[in-house]
């Protein structure tokens, strides 16, 4: 099976090499570096205009994709786009033209495109897929909504690599927690702050991230008197976070839903569970469906409960080693590259299948 990938963003070597394995041909398109083959993966080079780190500005050359698809001749095209962008509607045109099936992929939880012709040509592009997949459960349920029956799947794009083993981890004397993200009211780091001043005994929180809300949350943390435990890591680039996941016990995600935003895709907490850290979240967008049974979840904005879950760790802070062992767990048995790579061959050969 030859199937050519559509994606701005790139797809991580391990499930390449796991598709190989299966055996699938997969041949990627992108929109920058030179035509090479690594193994058995194919990289073509297609002409584009725009930023590639945005999925509304980079607009691929539609005739030079077209071009590459009919001397290719894949049996399936999969994109990895939300059907308003310019990757989807270049990627659905050149299937169309040609005849090839083809898979889309959505990433975006809520919104969409405003004007009437905009939501009308989505829609089209929707329709018009052999079959969809969400990176989260909340995505695939906003792009399959209103859709006719197909085959459908959960496929999660991730932006990290698998650490291959982890150290084993100590009792710690007490838990360190940690936060990440954008310091904005949707992270909920307001409601943690509530909860941790309503637990007994020693915990040390790590906030990593910058945003409008740090001076407000100090002068909270002030107020609350947690000042001293609390340690303001700033902005980190992905690839500096290296260090850092040996130093902490619990990854905590209290994010809070809004009408415009829910919790997206629940990546650093995937991040996290990778390197056997106990994670504890909201009951917010795709953070439930990530964790599982794996860690603790709470429902938004329920501080009575988060304390509890704190507390439990505080008064046992040899849980957290459990957590961390189940929380890895689950991530190499669903989100491994071998298990996603077998839930996209599924949908391929279902996506084909069906247009047959």
């Amino acid at each position: 099976m030859r199937v050519l990938i559509l994606s701005p963003e790139p797809t991580p070597m391990g499930l390449l090499h796991s598709l190989v394995a299966l055996g699938v041909e997969p041949i990627v398109a992108r929109a920058r570096g030179e035509t090479a083959a690594e193994g058995l993966v194919r990289f073509e080079r297609v002409s584009t205009r725009g930023k590639p780190d945005d999925p509304m500005d980079l607009r691929w050359s539609r005739k030079a994709l077209r071009v590459l698809v009919r001397d290719l001749r894949p049996d399936l095209i999969h994109i990895v786009a939300d059907p308003w962008t310019p990757t989807a509607e270049a990627g659905a045109a050149a299937a169309r033209d040609l005849k090839i099936p083809y898979v889309l992929v959505g990433s975006a939880s809520l919104g969409g495109p405003k004007g009437i012709t905009a939501r009308w040509q989505a829609r089209r592009i929707r329709d018009g897929a052999a079959g969809l997949a969400g990176t989260v459960a909340p995505a695939l349920a906003h792009l399959a909504e209103d859709a006719a029956d197909g085959p459908r799947a959960v496929l999660p794009h991730l932006g990290f690599d698998i650490p291959p083993k982890v150290e084993a981890r100590p009792d710690p004397p007490f838990p360190t927690l940690a936060v990440f993200g954008r310091v904005v009211p949707e992270r909920g780091i307001d409601l943690l702050l509530e909860a941790l001043a309503e637990v007994f005994g020693e915990w040390r929180l790590r906030i990593v991230g910058s945003g409008p809300e740090q001076e407000a949350l100090e002068a909270q943390a002030q107020r609350l008197g947690l000042s001293a435990r609390i340690e303001w890591l700033g902005g980190l680039p992905r690839h500096d976070l290296g260090p850092l996941w040996s130093e902490i016990d619990v990854v905590v995600a209290p994010s809070r839903s809004t009408p415009t935003w829910i919790e997206p895709t629940g990546s650093i907490i995937l991040e996290a569970m990778s390197h056997g850290i106990a994670v504890v979240v909201s009951r917010s967008g795709a953070l439930p469906g990530v964790v599982g049974e794996a860690g603790m979840i709470v429902d938004e904005d329920d501080r009575p409960a988060l304390s509890r879950a704190l507390q439990g760790l505080v008064e046992q802070p040899g849980r957290t080693r459990g957590l961390g062992a189940a929380a890895r767990k689950r991530l190499l048995e669903q989100y491994g590259f071998g298990p996603i790579a077998e839930r996209t061959v599924r949908l391929w050969r279902a996506s084909v299948d069906t247009r047959g």
